[in-house]
């Protein structure tokens, strides 16, 4: 993690300019938690006429420092950060400058993912696969339009399609953000202090959690939970597998 005052004045320092006009480039922040994913972007934008960084970072308090001290126009995040939900970050980041484009850029491609990016208020969404139309996702976005990259429409498409036909998927869908994100953890094997662990909150948070997800889901056991999650997740990957059976 790197702070702006140790990354050099071109991601920190305002543009030298005498006549005090706003900088012509579009001012743009990274938030993600791997490295060589941070120089590649830092990387593309550097090499673009259109966009400048203000700053790039791992961790979420930093984050959001960074953002109120240079109110960038654009916002490039990763789902998980280190210390906090990357998901939450963008909620609170549209509640800060709603004017703000984001951009997710994420580790896994799954509709489940876009679903809650989109629903937290960010405006595009990339997979790692999609790095190539990084900057042509901030052009679209810095003019107000949507984004999604190319490896991930056919899944959202599909998802909504099977949607439309009453897949069932509506009590997933009553689950809010952290829960979808708890309950996707749950479905991979994780334990509650597993869990716990990996978003940096308590063991009673996680089984508070749990608590509603069943309530919602109704289900009465920790067993008939991690059942249904494992099931949910075999259906997302088959839809996947369909729509690109090079990724089985």
């Amino acid at each position: 993690m790197r702070s702006p005052e140790q990354s050099g004045k071109s991601l920190t320092e305002e543009p030298d300019d005498v006549s005090g006009k706003r900088p012509t480039k579009i001012r743009v922040l990274v938030v993600h938690r791997i490295g060589f994913v941070r120089s590649g972007v830092l990387s593309l934008i550097v090499k673009s006429r259109q966009f400048m960084a203000c700053g790039e970072t791992d961790e979420a308090p930093l984050a959001r420092e960074l953002f109120l001290r240079h109110k960038p126009d654009l916002v490039l995040i990763g789902l998980r950060l280190s210390g906090a939900d990357g998901i939450q970050l963008i909620k609170e980041f549209r509640s800060l400058n709603p004017a703000a484009g984001i951009l997710a850029l994420s580790e896994h491609v799954d509709a489940f993912s876009a679903q809650r990016v989109f629903r937290a208020g960010a405006r595009g969404y990339l997979s790692i696969e999609d790095a190539p139309e990084l900057l042509r996702a901030f052009d679209e976005i810095s003019t107000g339009h949507p984004y999604v990259g190319a490896s991930v429409l056919p899944l959202i498409l599909s998802n909504f399609a099977a949607g439309s036909k009453g897949s069932g998927s509506s009590d997933i869908d009553s689950l809010s953000d952290r829960e979808l994100e708890i309950f996707s953890f749950i479905g991979r094997g994780l334990s509650v202090s597993e869990l716990a662990s990996e978003l940096n909150v308590s063991v009673k948070t996680i089984e508070t959690h749990q608590m509603r997800i069943k309530e919602k889901l109704a289900l009465h056991s920790a067993a008939e939970l991690r059942q249904k999650a494992r099931e949910w997740l075999a259906r997302s990957a088959l839809n996947r597998i369909r729509e690109d059976p090079e990724a089985a």
